[in-house]
């Protein structure tokens, strides 16, 4: 009679287990529209969760470096062949997009195999449950140079001191035009002028840099006005709040000569 059971039990865990394959819902994808929003079957569009990659079709924006190959690497993946949807705490976005882990019918995980490949970032502003892992593979990516995360020539481009670049109110990295940081503030700047500012280089966009001999290496201490107090022996950027009591501008060459030095607090550019 135990035999009987067990035999039963085993058949009926087997119907089960065929039953939840036979369920797993396969679409079409019919387009991809960019490297992280794909078109299913019945005109759905589904966003990936946890990944961004470049814009390449946003009005409000250009099109951003290594956008049109995310786009080619997730179209020669999906397009016009099958894949499962899984899905996290939530199903829609405000956009009305379906929010969802992609896999091909090989197994191919597409979320992450974009960050792995170096075609986007890892989106952690909201929660999911493979944030973590999504982080390691964009540090592994970053370090293994992959994408667009490789070395990036400045092509029909010539790069020079009044090539302009561009910061933030309150950052302390420049930028390209198209990067993602800027959303909310974008101050156009000359390429020296952010490099003698103490500005530099944004790890995301990859804005241009000065390639310069040492010997012609720009003398930024020349030419920075920076601020000390009467009696203090620091020197500080204008919008230090050590600054409240006394304000004097000084060339920040004199300032070093003089034996001040740089402020902790507000961290100004230090002499050459």
């Amino acid at each position: 009679m135990k035999g009987k059971i067990k035999v039963l039990g085993l058949i009926l865990f087997s119907l089960i287990l065929i039953a939840g394959i036979q369920s797993q819902t396969w679409r079409e994808c019919i387009r991809v529209v960019d490297g992280d929003t794909i078109v299913l079957d019945g005109n759905e569009k589904a966003r990936l969760i946890g990944v961004d990659t470049p814009e390449t079709k946003d009005p409000r924006k250009p099109v951003q470096y290594f956008g049109k190959e995310a786009s080619e690497f997730t179209r020669n993946l999906v397009e016009g062949k099958k894949v499962r949807l899984e899905y996290d705490q939530n199903k829609i976005d405000k956009y009305g997009r379906t929010l969802a882990y992609v896999y091909l019918e090989d197994g191919t995980f597409l979320n992450a195999e974009l960050i792995k490949q170096g075609y986007g970032h890892a989106y952690t502003i909201f929660p999911f449950k493979y944030l973590e892992e999504f982080r390691q593979y964009e540090k592994e990516a970053r370090e293994n140079e992959k994408g667009l995360w490789a070395p990036r020539e400045e092509k029909d481009q010539e790069v020079n001191e009044d090539t302009v670049v561009y910061i933030t109110r309150t950052g302390k990295k420049y930028h390209t035009a198209d990067c993602r940081y800027l959303s909310k503030s974008k101050i156009p700047i000359t390429l020296k002028e952010a490099i003698q500012r103490g500005y530099t280089p944004c790890s995301v966009c990859r804005p241009p840099t000065l390639k310069v001999e040492k010997s012609k290496a720009i003398d930024t201490s020349a030419s920075i006005t920076v601020y000390i107090t009467k009696t203090g022996k620091k020197y500080h950027r204008g919008s230090c709040s050590y600054l409240r009591r006394s304000k004097i501008p000084i060339l920040l060459k004199e300032a070093c000569a003089r034996g001040y030095t740089p402020c902790s607090r507000c961290k100004p550019p230090r002499c050459k």
